[in-house]
C-alpha cells in the first residue's frame, strides 16, 4: 500500500501538483517506515489490527478455482481475476507441464535482445497481434512492465499524457516515470478531457491513457467519445484492456471490439494474470511503434524474457480464450445474478459494468465483512481501504468467473446479510 498510497498523495489535483509527502524534517530515509508502521490502516489500535488480520494472512493455496485450500479446510474463492477459470483448464496445464519436464522452469535465460528470445516468442507475439487485429506486439515479463514501459518508452519530454483520474497504479507509475508533461481527467469524463485538450499546447504531441475496465469500480470507458474525440484533436490513444481481454467482445477481444472502434485504438495493452490464467504482459500496436519499443522500453530490455514454460502455456490459453464462448455467458450470467441478487439485498454496488463486483461501505467495515466471511462461512473476498478508495470508504471486491455455480453466489449474498445484520453501526452507506 505504500507505493499507492504515494501515488495517491500526487494524484490528488488535476493539476498533477508534486507530493507534499512526509514532514521536510525527517533526515532518515526510513523515518517513513516507522512512521507507516504505527498507523498503517486506521486511526485506533482496533482498526489496524482488523486490518492486518486481512492483509497479512496467507491467502488461498491449491488448485485454482471456486474451491480452493486455506488453513486445512476448504474456501470459495471470490478474490481473483481467473474469469474463464483458464488457470485450472487441464490443456494450459498439461502443456506447462511437458515444457517444465523438457526444458525447466527458468529457460531461456536471458534478456530478448541478448539471449532469450526464442520462436515461441514470437509465435504468441504474432497471435497476439491477430487477436488486437494489429501489425504486431510485444511480450513483456508481468504486466507491470507492458503499462511502465510503454509509457516510458513513448512519452517523450515535449509530449503531454493525459490520463484518467482512475487509471490502473501502473499506468500512473509509467507516466510519471516518463519525461512528458501530465495532465489528469476526471474519470469517464470526456468533457473535461476536451476542456484539457483545447487548453493544451497545439504543437505537443499528446497521449490519452484509459483502462478498458477499471478494475475497482468495474466500470467501462466511454471508448467512442473518446474516438471522436481522437478525431478531433488528433491525440494517440492507449487502452490497457488487463481486465477486458477474454471477457468483452466477440472471442474476447476486448473493449476497443467491443464498441467497434479498434483501428483507432493506437496501442492495446494487456497482461496474462486474468482471463489468461497465466503471467506476463503485452502491448500491441503498428509495426513502427512495436519496433521501437523492443530498443527503448527499459521493462523490455533490462530483464529476463517471459519464461517459455509461460509463453507455451500462453498459447494454448489464447488459443482456448477466443473460443470460450460458453464460459463467457457463463460469467456474464453469474455476474448478472450476483449483482441482483446483492442490489435486492441493500448493498451498493455502483455502477459496475463488468464482473467486478465492488460492494461499498463506510470506515472499514469491509474489512470486517472479508474477515468475517473468511473465518466463519469460508468465502474470500478482497477488501479495500484508503488509499485504493477514498479516505473514510472501504469496498469489499467480489468476483465471480464462469466456473462458479449459482449456489455458490447465493451462499455469498447470504452470508453477507448474515454479516450484516450482526452489526450495529448503522445502516449501509451508499458512496456516490
Amino acid at each position: 500500500m505504500g507505493i499507492l498510497g504515494n501515488l495517491n498523495e500526487t494524484w490528488v489535483s488535476l493539476d498533477h501538483q508534486p507530493a507534499i509527502g512526509y514532514p521536510p524534517s525527517m533526515t532518515d530515509a526510513f523515518e517513513k517506515c516507522r512512521q507507516f508502521l504505527k498507523q498503517p490502516f486506521g486511526t485506533s489500535n482496533g482498526d489496524r489490527d482488523l486490518a492486518e488480520a486481512v492483509y497479512t494472512s496467507l491467502s488461498p493455496a491449491g488448485n485454482a478455482g471456486p474451491w480452493m485450500d486455506y488453513q486445512g479446510h476448504r474456501i470459495l474463492q471470490f478474490g481473483t481475476n481467473d474469469y474463464l477459470g483458464l488457470a485450472s483448464h487441464p490443456a494450459v496445464r498439461q502443456r506447462a507441464a511437458e515444457v517444465a519436464a523438457e526444458y525447466g522452469i527458468g529457460q531461456p535465460m536471458g534478456s530478448r535482445l541478448l539471449t532469450g528470445s526464442v520462436a515461441q516468442h514470437v509465435e504468441l507475439e504474432s497471435k497476439l497481434a491477430r487477436f488486437k487485429g494489429t501489425e504486431d506486439a510485444i511480450l513483456f515479463s508481468a504486466g507491470a512492465m507492458a503499462m511502465i514501459g510503454a509509457l516510458t518508452a513513448l512519452a517523450g519530454a515535449n509530449d503531454v499524457v493525459f490520463i484518467d483520474e482512475n487509471a490502473h497504479a501502473t499506468l500512473r507509475l509509467g507516466a510519471r516515470a516518463s519525461s512528458a508533461t501530465i495532465r489528469v481527467f476526471r474519470h469517464n469524463d470526456p468533457n473535461h478531457l476536451e476542456s484539457i485538450l483545447k487548453k493544451s499546447d497545439p504543437k505537443a504531441a499528446k497521449i490519452v491513457v484509459v483502462d478498458g475496465v477499471y478494475s475497482m469500480q468495474g466500470d467501462v470507458a466511454p471508448l467512442p467519445d473518446l474516438v471522436d474525440l481522437r478525431r478531433r484533436f488528433g491525440f494517440r490513444l492507449f487502452v490497457d484492456d488487463a481486465h477486458a481481454n477474454g471477457v468483452f467482445g466477440p472471442q474476447g477481444r476486448g473493449t476497443p471490439f467491443h464498441f467497434g472502434v479498434q483501428d483507432e485504438v493506437d496501442l492495446h495493452l494487456g497482461t496474462f494474470s486474468k482471463a489468461f490464467g497465466t503471467i506476463g504482459g503485452f502491448a500491441a500496436g503498428s509495426y513502427e511503434v512495436v519496433t521501437y519499443l523492443r530498443y527503448h522500453a527499459p521493462t523490455y530490455i533490462f530483464t529476463k524474457a517471459l519464461p517459455l514454460v509461460i509463453t507455451e502455456a500462453t498459447i494454448v490459453a489464447l488459443e482456448l480464450l477466443q473460443a470460450a464462448d460458453d464460459r463467457r455467458a457463463a460469467l456474464w450470467n453469474n455476474a448478472q445474478q450476483l449483482q441482483t441478487m446483492l442490489r435486492e439485498a441493500g448493498f451498493y454496488v455502483g455502477p459496475t459494468q463488468s464482473p467486478i463486483t465492488p460492494i461499498y461501505t463506510s470506515g472499514l467495515r469491509a474489512v470486517y465483512w472479508a474477515l468475517q466471511l473468511r473465518e466463519k462461512f469460508g468465502i474470500w473476498g478482497s477488501p479495500s481501504t484508503y488509499p485504493a478508495v477514498k479516505m473514510g470508504q472501504s469496498l469489499l471486491r467480489v468476483i465471480p468467473t464462469a466456473l462458479h455455480t449459482p449456489e455458490d453466489i447465493r451462499y455469498l449474498v447470504e452470508s453477507l446479510k448474515t454479516i450484516e445484520a450482526t452489526l450495529s453501526l448503522g445502516q449501509l452507506m451508499p458512496v456516490v
